[in-house]
């Protein structure tokens, strides 16, 4: 009979498939509407169920029981964001482990910084950076997404963005119990503060909103 590790291999490449899947048949969509406005909005779901099926696959792949090495992890999803943005890509990373859930997490929230960056910091057309830095200082990660582009502008606030990269971005920093700062600095730069899981503890996956106080 197949070991639970081989039933797990099998759920995680069924629900990969499924993620593509889906994002195909948005992409089939939006090619039926006339509408530009929604035309866009299509394909932006239809990437980012993409990059989530890529990088359920790699997390797949390269699980260990231990956790996730960031250093290995945070490489192969830049050469993925290199492929689905056009973007150069750096990483100055420490190897801090983590939790599977908390660099999924992780990882959405830099592919959406990502897309925004390839979207908003560049002229349409040219090409442009983005610089991922991860670092531990005792028990806290601090993980910088920053570009070289027109920057933020004064009145940027994330907590009010209406994008929805934002919001998913907001979403992640609560998952992980973290903060976000977001500044100029030749360019925009988002710096995700978190504290490190002691051994053993569980981390929460809700996307839900903030409870009101």
């Amino acid at each position: 009979p197949p070991s639970i590790a081989d039933e797990r291999r099998e759920i995680d490449h069924r629900l990969a498939n499924s993620l593509q899947l889906a994002a195909d048949f948005l992409i089939f969509e939006q090619a039926r509407l006339g509408d530009t406005e929604a035309r866009g909005a299509l394909m932006q779901a239809a990437a980012r169920l993409t990059a989530v099926a890529q990088l359920h696959r790699f997390m797949s792949a390269n699980r260990e029981a231990s956790g996730v090495d960031l250093e290995p992890f945070l490489t192969e999803l830049c050469t993925r964001i290199v492929g689905s943005t056009g973007l150069s890509c750096s990483i100055d990373a420490e190897p801090v482990t983590v939790s599977g859930a908390t660099a999924q997490q992780l990882a959405i929230a830099i592919n959406e910084l990502a897309m925004n960056a390839a979207k908003h910091a560049y002229p349409k057309g040219q090409p442009g950076a983005l610089h991922v830095r991860c670092h531990r200082d005792g028990a806290t990660l601090r993980l910088s997404i920053s570009d070289e582009g027109m920057g933020l502008g004064r009145d940027f606030d994330a907590d009010q963005s209406a994008g929805l990269g934002m919001t998913i971005v907001m979403a992640v920093v609560r998952q992980v119990r973290g903060t976000l700062e977001a500044r100029d600095d030749h360019g925009a730069c988002f710096t995700i503060t978190m504290p490190l899981p002691s051994a053993g503890a569980k981390g929460s996956r809700s996307f839900a909103p903030p409870e009101e106080t």
